[in-house]
């Protein structure tokens, strides 16, 4: 077990190596999450007479920033990946080596986890103290879930774009899949608006699908967990 975990150690070593090389490709992977952002945009100029579905400006300030942060660190672009090295041969090469190819892909995600964790945790600690109305509940048992949350909703995504990602061994289009997925993540998981505000019967099939648990679960220590 130990070798194990030594492993994969020194496979994320390597890979925070592999992307400090690509500095700047890495800034524009972070900037292309900034989706949250501009949904932000949109909702703060409707609540600008009065809150719109219980939810305040200081509300969808909250919801939107800690949006980007959860967008942030459980980003995955794993099925792209695949599709690159079952089309080009390369995945030939990682099934000679003595670890599970699943391994060196996430030993790359977690390398990117820990520059982005390092990037945007001050940065959004620093908004929502800055920014009058965000309300948080940053207590020990708080934290503590949402870590386990994030987790979760990481392991949930990367999983679902790994299995999408395989299907390029039998299909010429698979990342129609991957692109299918993420409109739904979009929708149902809480990134165009929160699941409490989608209409009538959106709303209802949000709660049975497992978008919401990938990002609208537990955003973050708020006044509750958000679309639950």
């Amino acid at each position: 077990m130990f070798t194990f975990f030594h492993k994969y150690l020194v496979l994320t070593r390597r890979s925070i190596g592999v992307l400090l090389e690509y500095r700047i490709a890495m800034l524009i992977w972070m900037l292309s999450a900034s989706f949250p952002l501009v949904m932000l945009a949109v909702w703060l100029s409707l609540a600008q007479d009065g809150p719109v579905g219980g939810y305040s400006a200081g509300d969808f300030v909250a919801y939107y920033l800690l949006g980007f942060y959860m967008r942030q660190m459980t980003a995955v672009w794993v099925a792209w990946e695949l599709d690159y090295d079952i089309r080009h041969g390369d995945m030939n090469t990682k099934l000679l080596h003595p670890l599970h190819p699943i391994h060196e892909y996430i030993s790359l995600n977690l390398a990117d986890k820990v520059l982005r964790g390092l990037v945007f945790t001050p940065m959004v600690v620093l908004v929502a103290w800055l920014v009058p109305g965000v309300t948080l509940a940053a207590t020990p048992l708080h934290l503590a879930f949402f870590v386990l949350a994030l987790m979760g909703a990481w392991f949930m995504r990367y999983l679902t774009q790994f299995s999408l990602g395989l299907f390029a061994f039998w299909f010429s289009q698979a990342l129609v899949l991957a692109d299918v997925f993420w409109m739904f993540f979009l929708l149902f998981g809480g990134g165009i608006a929160p699941i409490d505000l989608l209409p009538e019967p959106l709303r209802t099939l949000a709660y049975f699908l497992p978008f919401r648990f990938m990002m609208s679960f537990c955003r973050f220590p708020l006044k509750s967990c958000w679309g639950v």
